[in-house]
């Protein structure tokens, strides 16, 4: 094997690929990527066994062949190079030796027999997404999933099919979010709609493939796995068994009292009144009158705080403990320079929404004053 590429094409192919490794795991060629030259360029993946990775980039190719080169030492490499051409060549005991200017580098390499084989995928497109839409739906939802790894549908988002328009939603049973965009095409047929559970860490790495706002997705799915593909870059994960609750009676229907408040300004108090939160439950009590909201924070032996906000409000006077770091968690992907805060009693949920995208929301559920 021998190729010579282009330093910035090598590098952003593996940094795309080398966030999966396993860099301690109990199989040390999943701490590796698999190198492969082929006619017009060189094929990158990485694997988990739970999810894998691939992409093509271009290069001159002098003499096929593959490889296994440890991830982290490859990447740690190419960062630090120069923007010069890069010649790899594949020496005997799988060594491989990099060249770049007056830098040379000799790694050892594994086998490519030894990698695991790559997650079979479909490319036949259940849907099929802008880039700008499916940045901003694992975005705006990505947050409210649970870090209990054991709660497995807890710790995914869900995506829905329904009549041209994909819907994600993420919850740990605290607090949700919820988004609807239109796809760019999806596949209708008599099982619409369909729901997937997708891990999260699958979206995190397909955010990295995301450069390019018009750039398309397709979505797909095949036997236990499930893929995004974007031209010849294509993230495979195995599907999440579990039950996703029941969001929709979840999302209140009849919260009527409507606190319209500027974002910025809210984000910023909410964050100085959280300082001194106590530190388990983060809860900031929100003390709403006419054109008046307070923001108070006081069951801490560390101290007490105070914010006054002008509202739009001329609804009844209610009172509600909210943890602040979910609603910072909202207020911090949304777009709008005002968000409503949608509440019922100091009981029930406080629903956020903004005027200009009625396909976005966000659900707090009330702390215990």
């Amino acid at each position: 094997m021998e190729i010579r590429i282009d330093k910035n094409v090598f590098y952003a192919g593996v940094q795309k690929v080398q966030g999966i490794v396993e860099p301690k795991g109990a199989m040390p060629i999943l701490a590796h990527l698999l190198i492969t030259a082929e006619k017009d360029g060189i094929n990158i993946k990485a694997t988990d066994l739970e999810m894998g990775i691939q992409g093509f980039y271009p290069a001159n190719v002098i003499k096929e062949g593959s490889v296994s080169l440890n991830a982290r030492k490859l990447f740690d490499i190419l960062r630090e190079l120069p923007d010069q051409e890069i010649h790899l060549v594949q020496e005997e005991n799988h060594w491989m030796t990099l060249k770049s200017g007056r830098s040379k580098f000799r790694l050892p390499g594994l086998s490519a027999d030894e990698f695991p084989k790559f997650p079979e995928y479909s490319e036949d497109a259940l849907m099929q997404f802008s880039g700008l839409h499916l940045k901003e739906m694992i975005r705006k939802t990505q947050f409210a999933t649970s870090p209990d790894e054991t709660r497995q549908a807890l710790n995914a988002l869900l995506l829905e099919k329904n009549n041209g328009v994909a819907t994600i939603v993420g919850t740990d049973g605290h607090r949700l979010s919820l988004i609807h965009r239109p796809l760019l095409k999806s596949q209708d047929d008599a099982s619409d709609p369909t729901s997937f559970l997708l891990p999260k860490k699958t979206l995190m790495e397909i955010l990295k493939l995301v450069e390019e706002d018009d750039a398309e997705f397709s979505f797909s799915e095949k036997g236990n796995h499930l893929a995004f593909i974007h031209g010849r870059e294509v993230v495979v994960s195995r599907k999440i068994e579990g039950k996703f609750p029941n969001y929709k009676q979840v999302v209140p229907q009849d919260n009527k009292l409507q606190v319209v408040i500027n974002k910025e300004e809210l984000l910023h108090a909410l964050k100085r009144v959280a300082i001194l939160a106590d530190e388990k439950s983060k809860m900031v009590r929100f003390e709403i009158s006419e054109d008046s909201l307070v923001l108070v924070s006081d069951a801490t032996d560390q101290g007490a705080a105070r914010e006054e906000l002008t509202i739009a409000y001329q609804g009844e006077e209610i009172s509600i403990g909210l943890n602040a770091r979910y609603v910072l968690d909202i207020l911090s992907v949304v777009d709008s320079e005002e968000v409503t805060l949608n509440l019922k009693d100091q009981n029930h949920s406080c629903l956020i929404t903004v005027e200009k995208d009625k396909d976005y929301l966000g659900i707090v559920m009330p702390m215990r004053l």
